[in-house]
């Protein structure tokens, strides 16, 4: 019998500490949430900081005496709240819900609440616990969440239209869901919701910018005699030129390979101009295009017929202003117009749309230099005279025409102490404010985001000058623009890194100001700034751009050092205007878009008006990009104490061909 003793005693054992666990886990809630009353040094801030972190690494262990020391000596800490998170998210087991369900509900929305309540519900979903999760659940944007509150709500209800509707937001999406979601898709396509306009739909969200991988397993669920669309959609995609073969379609579902058409054309049109003008010519003999599809293609094929100044641009600007015009398409009417300095039929263009098109301040300003060209010269100058008043790229041109001062318009913010000291004190502005002094910048701006979703107007406004106070100049500058109060230039357009860009900028013989420019438009004096395109820091440099100026490896930290990122910056601002023979416009759109390709975006022949090239940069990025630096360079000029209006030169200056 000793194997059965012993077999007994093991049992016993892992009872006993299966059970000393389970009461571990219960003790959470008075760890964290129990003040405990001890005597505890009052700790400064610094010395609060170095704890935080020092309690970062032993939430895992909330048992532990060194834990509940650090956790008493936080105390009324900003950021204990995270120390917390960290703790419950390790820990979201039944035996500390009221523990979690007192966090949630004391920081639901804020950064706080997210990441708790998914693993809460994540681990409700696991134990099988459909009225826990049904109370905790809110639409995070998780897939797998959302699919198991449909079934819960399925469970009470098989023919609930929440859990039917949900089901089909889910389902029709151009990628794949988790297999959380085969369930509800089985039970929602067996009550007969999945029709096969649903399977076309998410099918042409799949082909169109979507997972292709799905068409094959989506082609399967069409009725059989539509299968081949399926294949259609995989052909044009791979390769647009597709739609010049009219044999690939049989018109035996003509809306729908409409539809593939539509989408092919405007493909193709991008890359090879004259074969989507002779397949649309055959085509459009063949099938019947809706009003919306033909607005779609006589807009795509006007702009880039436009954009490579092709012979029929003119044809298909026409025929897309036959359509209900937008205010891209009349600006690439007026710039292809422009081009051919056909300065007569610019008026025509501007006077044939809707006003509240061509109040813009680009129109305004085409009207004015127009005038000037047809010999107006007093409805030229009111004009100008106008736009000069304003702070803005055409403002500033204008007062150049006129060589007047460029106004600024600056009226500072006042905002009263007591105010910006009420708002700092709010928790989420306090955990933010704690973040920055970490070096957390992401974790300082969620909760700065969430705090401005709190917010009155008049408190948004404080919120930016309190930013600016702070030196926090990219929440400020993000702040202004959002409450749309435009007229604090010094909070608008700061000058901190002054050292760094007043040296680096002297030592490659370039415009402070225009290094300052490039900086607020690249990341708004953001140092760990990053792009989806890869560039880093506050001039965004590229990875491959700092080891071609630096001769070797640029560590990606490296480039988030405001010294060293403004040292290559300015480097490589001297780089592109020894290539582009010292003219900082085409400097300024190569910064954006390479010096390769702004070559190729000069004149074939013949000066052009440098007013007039900026408004025909192809790309839109660029085109707005350059408007907008040569702008900030005359607001910095004038804070650096400059009196001069730069854009007096600009104003008459011209692009040279291509060399």
């Amino acid at each position: 019998m000793d194997w059965y003793n012993t077999l007994v005693g093991l049992f016993l054992y892992v009872l006993e500490f299966v059970t000393i666990r389970y009461l571990l886990y219960l003790v959470i809630a008075s760890i964290l949430f129990t003040q405990v009353v001890l005597a505890v040094p009052k700790l400064d801030r610094e010395q609060q900081r170095k704890l935080f972190i020092k309690a970062e690494g032993l939430a895992h262990n909330p048992n532990s005496s060194a834990f509940k020391k650090v956790m008493q000596q936080l105390e009324g800490y900003p950021l204990k709240p995270y120390v917390e998170l960290k703790t419950l998210s390790k820990f979201p087991f039944m035996a500390n819900k009221k523990q979690i369900e007192r966090f949630l509900a004391k920081y639901e929305f804020s950064p706080l609440d997210r990441p708790l309540r998914k693993k809460w519900l994540a681990y409700l979903a696991k134990q099988n616990q459909p009225e826990l999760f049904s109370h905790f659940y809110r639409d995070m944007g998780n897939a797998a969440l959302n699919c198991r509150y449909a079934e819960i709500l399925l469970q009470k209800d098989p023919s609930n239209a929440q859990a039917f509707a949900l089901a089909e937001n889910l389902w029709v999406v151009g990628k794949s869901q988790p297999n959380d979601c085969d369930a509800l898709f089985k039970q929602w396509q067996k009550a007969g919701k999945r029709t096969s306009e649903l399977v076309w739909k998410r099918l042409s969200l799949a082909a169109d910018g979507g997972n292709r991988t799905l068409i094959p397993y989506l082609k399967t669920l069409l009725p059989r005699d539509q299968q081949y669309l399926a294949d259609l959609w995989l052909k044009v995609r791979r390769s647009p030129s597709q739609v010049s073969r009219l044999s690939n379609f049989p018109v035996k579902h003509s809306d729908k390979e409409t539809e593939i058409l539509v989408y092919g054309l405007k493909r193709l049109i991008s890359n090879d101009r004259d074969l989507a003008l002779r397949s649309w010519e055959k085509l459009s003999s063949k099938f019947i295009f809706s009003t919306t599809q033909q607005k779609q293609i006589s807009h795509r094929f006007a702009i880039f017929l436009a954009l490579a100044d092709h012979d029929q641009a003119d044809i298909w600007l026409e025929k897309a202003a036959n359509f209900e015009p937008d205010a891209e398409l009349v600006r690439w009417h007026l710039a292809h117009v422009l081009r051919q300095q056909n300065w007569q039929h610019a008026l025509d263009v501007i006077d044939f749309v809707p006003a509240e098109i061509t109040d813009g301040n680009v129109f305004q300003y085409w009207k004015a230099r127009a005038y000037e060209k047809v010999g107006a010269k007093e409805l030229a100058d009111k004009g100008l005279q106008k736009l000069a008043k304003q702070r803005h790229y055409y403002g500033f041109l204008a007062s150049g025409k006129l060589s007047e001062m460029a106004s600024l318009n600056d009226n500072p913010l006042l905002i009263a102490q007591g105010d910006m000291d009420e708002l700092a004190a709010l928790p989420s502005a306090q955990r933010a404010f704690e973040f920055r002094k970490l070096g957390r910048n992401l974790s300082a701006r969620r909760e700065w985001t969430f705090l401005q979703s709190q917010l009155t107007q008049q408190q948004k406004l404080t919120a930016a000058v309190l930013a600016s106070q702070k030196n926090w100049h990219d929440q400020a500058i993000f702040g202004f623009s959002k409450s749309g109060y435009l007229d604090d230039l010094s909070r608008r357009f700061p000058m901190p890194f002054d050292s760094q860009l007043q040296s680096n900028a002297k030592k490659n013989n370039i415009d402070v100001a225009w290094a300052y420019a490039i900086v607020r438009r690249e990341s708004s004096f953001m140092p760990d700034a990053a792009s989806h395109a890869g560039a880093l820091g506050l001039m965004q440099v590229m990875p491959g751009t700092a080891r071609y100026l630096a001769k070797k490896k640029v560590k990606r930290n490296t480039l988030f050092n405001p010294n060293k990122n403004v040292a290559l910056g300015t480097q490589y601002m001297r780089y592109l205007m020894d290539k582009m023979d010292n003219n900082r416009i085409l400097v300024t759109a190569s910064y954006n878009a390479g010096w390769r390709r702004v070559k190729q975006w000069q004149p074939e022949k013949g000066n052009m008006p440098l007013d007039l090239w900026i408004e025909t940069i192809p790309y839109k990025e660029t085109r707005n990009y350059v408007k907008a630096v040569l702008a900030y360079q005359q607001i910095y000029s004038q804070h650096l104490g400059g009196s001069e209006n730069l854009f007096k030169e600009l104003a008459n200056m011209e692009i040279q061909p291509k060399s």
